[in-house]
Formats: C-alpha cells, sequence, structure tokens
C-alpha cells in the first residue's frame, strides 16, 4: 500500500521536474517471472525511481546500505522496496549484514520477483563508467542453485540525463537485451570463479552499448559538447531515439578525437568558466527579445500557481541547496522533498480553510489549486527561457564575438552527427 501510494506522489513530482522521460525498448523487460535488472548509476536514488515509476509491475532495489543508517529513512526506503548492500571496506559487520541482504534478494527472486542492482557500486554524474562489482552476478548463480532455476535474465538498463540537476531536463533509459546466465553458469561450472568474471564482463560491455560514456578524462567535455548539439534545430527535430543514437556515436568518437579537434571544446570550457557563463545564456544572447506584454501575460496567468505551491518549492530548493553534499543527489533530495512538503503544505491548507470556513470550500480549493498549478507548469518554461534571454543579453558583446568562435568549431563538427 506505501509502496503504490508513494509511487502516485513521485509520479506527478517526477513529471513534473523533467520536462520529458524516454523509456526506450521497455517491452525488453519481463511482464513476470524473476530477474535481475543491472543499469549504470548517474542518479543516485532517482535511477531507482524513475526505473520504479516506469514500469507495471513492483520492483525491489538494491543501494548502498549508510544511506540507511537513520531509523526513520531506513523504515521510508524499505517500504519503498529499497534494500541495504554494504561496501566490504565498512568492516566485518557490514559482511554479515550483506549475507542477509543476499538472502533477501534470492527469496524475492525465487518469489518471482524483479530486482535491481548497480554494479558500478557508487553513483557519480560523470559521463563514465566504473568497474563492476561481482556481487549481483555472484548472487545470480547462487539464485539458480537454490532455487532450481534453469537460468535467471540478467537485463541491462542504461540511464543517461542530460542535466544532473536542472528542472525541465530530459532523460533517456535504454533496456538491452538479456544476459542469460544458464550459458555462463553451465559452460563454467567447475570453475565458478571464472563464470562470474565472465558474465561480469559481458554485463560491462552491455551496459557500454547502451549508455552515453567516454573514458574518464574526457567525460566533462562530452557534457559540454552535448549542450551545444542539443541546441541545434535539426537535433530539435529528431524523434526520441535517433537523439540517444547521435549522442552515443558521438560518445563512441569522442574518444578519437585528435587533439586538435578537442582543442575548441576545451577553449569554450574554459571561457565559460572563466566568464561565469552557462551555455543556456549563450544560447539565448543570440534570440530575440520575447514580447514585452505576451511576457507579462504569462507572469500574470502563472502567479496563481506560484503563490499557491511556491513556499514548499522554495522550502526544498533551500534543503537541495544547503542540505545536499553530492551533486548526484540533488535532483532526488529536490523532486522527494518538494513532493512531501506540497502534500504537507496541501493538507494544512485544507484543515484550515476547512475549520475557518467549510470543507465544501476547503475541497473547491484544491481543485483551484490543481488548475493553477497545472497552468504554472505549462507557462513556466516559456519565463525560464525569457529570462535566459535577459541573463543573455547582459554578456558583452565582445565576450559573445569571442566564445562564438569557438562554439561555431563544435557546431561545424557536430554536423556530421546531425545530418
Amino acid at each position: 500500500m506505501h509502496y503504490q501510494l508513494v509511487k502516485i506522489l513521485m509520479t506527478i513530482a517526477t513529471r513534473i521536474f523533467y520536462r520529458k522521460i524516454h523509456f526506450l525498448n521497455s517491452d525488453r523487460i519481463p511482464e513476470n517471472g524473476p530477474a535481475i535488472l543491472i543499469a549504470n548509476h548517474p542518479g543516485s536514488l532517482m535511477d531507482a525511481a524513475l526505473l520504479g515509476l516506469l514500469l507495471k509491475r513492483p520492483i525491489h532495489f538494491f543501494a548502498r546500505g549508510d544511506i540507511f543508517k537513520s531509523s526513520l529513512i531506513s523504515t521510508i526506503l524499505r517500504a519503498l522496496h529499497m534494500h541495504p548492500v554494504h561496501h566490504h571496506l565498512d568492516g566485518r559487520s557490514s559482511l554479515a549484514a550483506n549475507d542477509q541482504s543476499f538472502e533477501t534478494a534470492i527469496q524475492l527472486l525465487k518469489n518471482g520477483e524483479l530486482v535491481l542492482f548497480f554494479p558500478e557500486g557508487f553513483s557519480h554524474i560523470e559521463h563514465y563508467l566504473l568497474p563492476f562489482k561481482k556481487g549481483s552476478f555472484r548472487l545470480a548463480f547462487q539464485t539458480m542453485e537454490k532455487a532450481g532455476l534453469e537460468s535467471l535474465p540478467i537485463l541491462p538498463i542504461g540511464f543517461h540525463y542530460s542535466h544532473p540537476t536542472s528542472v525541465f531536463s530530459t532523460v533517456w533509459i535504454m533496456a538491452g537485451e538479456k544476459i542469460e546466465t544458464a550459458a555462463y553458469y553451465f559452460n563454467n561450472e567447475d570453475k565458478p570463479a571464472q563464470a562470474i568474471r565472465k558474465l561480469c564482463d559481458a554485463a560491462y560491455q552491455a551496459i557500454s552499448a547502451i549508455t552515453i560514456q567516454v573514458d574518464k578524462p574526457r567525460a566533462d567535455l562530452l557534457f559540454t559538447i552535448l549542450e551545444v548539439m542539443r541546441t541545434e534545430p535539426a537535433y530539435q527535430s529528431m524523434d526520441t531515439y535517433k537523439q540517444w543514437q547521435c549522442e552515443k556515436n558521438i560518445s563512441i568518437a569522442l574518444n578519437n578525437y585528435s587533439e586538435n579537434q578537442l582543442f575548441p571544446v576545451k577553449a569554450y570550457q574554459t571561457e565559460l568558466k572563466v566568464s561565469h557563463l552557462k551555455e543556456e545564456w549563450m544560447v539565448a544572447a543570440e534570440k530575440p527579445s520575447p514580447n514585452r506584454w505576451l511576457h507579462l501575460l504569462n507572469w500574470l496567468l502563472a502567479t496563481p500557481g506560484f503563490l499557491i505551491h511556491g513556499i514548499p518549492l522554495l522550502i526544498a530548493k533551500w534543503i537541495a541547496d544547503n542540505k545536499v553534499k553530492r551533486i548526484d543527489f540533488y535532483a532526488w533530495i529536490l523532486v522527494a522533498a518538494g513532493a512531501l512538503i506540497d502534500l504537507a503544505w496541501h493538507f494544512l491548507l485544507f484543515i484550515l480553510i476547512g475549520s475557518i470556513m467549510s470543507y465544501r470550500f476547503a475541497l473547491l480549493f484544491l481543485v483551484v489549486s490543481l488548475i493553477a498549478g497545472r497552468i504554472s507548469l505549462k507557462i513556466s518554461p516559456a519565463i525560464i527561457q525569457a529570462n535566459r534571454i535577459a541573463k543573455g543579453k547582459k554578456i558583452p558583446a565582445s565576450t559573445v564575438q569571442l566564445m562564438r568562435v569557438n562554439r561555431s568549431k563544435i557546431r561545424n563538427e557536430l554536423r556530421a552527427y546531425l545530418s
């Protein structure tokens, strides 16, 4: 019951935060029967949350044990089908706890459930993969043995966020071809360590094929290139899969770029940092100023929703800005806190209005709040874009002209992928 209620609440919250959520090849996820899902881990708890929201069947997640230290948080996470996995560096006590977690996972799989693991072991926003840990693959073989299964499918999942923290950003989730454990188990039955290693290597290659990633030293450059590319009209006119494929092709090519090809990217990236500017402002600087009266009308239409929902959302943003120490946790904390605080805020207003006036009027307020919030959500992108243009127009013309040189070189390089 808790799982379904939170799923509804978080579905609304994530659909507000993200402009688009694309789940590619979702039909590869089995509708029934046991399976292990493995995924890259760029978004901390948001990765597991999004997958849980998008899948029709329940899913169980295994996440880092240190986030379960608080008894209150542990209770909430367990209600959401989350279970702890501890790192072996945490000491002897973590080994016993891990044995219990493994037994929980095996029992879930024996019962025909979906179980999700992040074999990188740690979340990080950068566009590269960490080496995989072998625990989930060892568990796959143990489950086959204890449950008497002929095989146990492993489904690779790739997460790709257009930006780790920005509201109205985009998420691509790609499901890969399933890996059957039987081929690795029975062909190496007398060499279990070798079987686990081969299965781990196959899983790493499968995740590599469905994620946008490069060699670690070039990950930051890829982020800049992709930001520039997403502003191109040719890219924006592509369908969802072609956009993902385009970004994948660029990530593959970037590993083979020469230093001459990388120079304009590095130079542009440095210019942005030195000038304390953002790519979105550079794009906005070249756009015409919005109609003043239309901008004013947008504000008038959006204001009721901002007034009703603004306080809880500002509190949630303050929590995310001031309490989150790692950027990969930012979006999850902002979305989760915003959803819970907004729900509590409306409950208090409902009780207050109902007590002072009538509960019929309180119900009417909730309806008005939903409509006003919907209008604000629709208009917000236009207001944000107008603010970006205003910031872009403040950039000195000489700075824009200087930075346009390297940006144009990047755009010329990208045209081969956009044609």
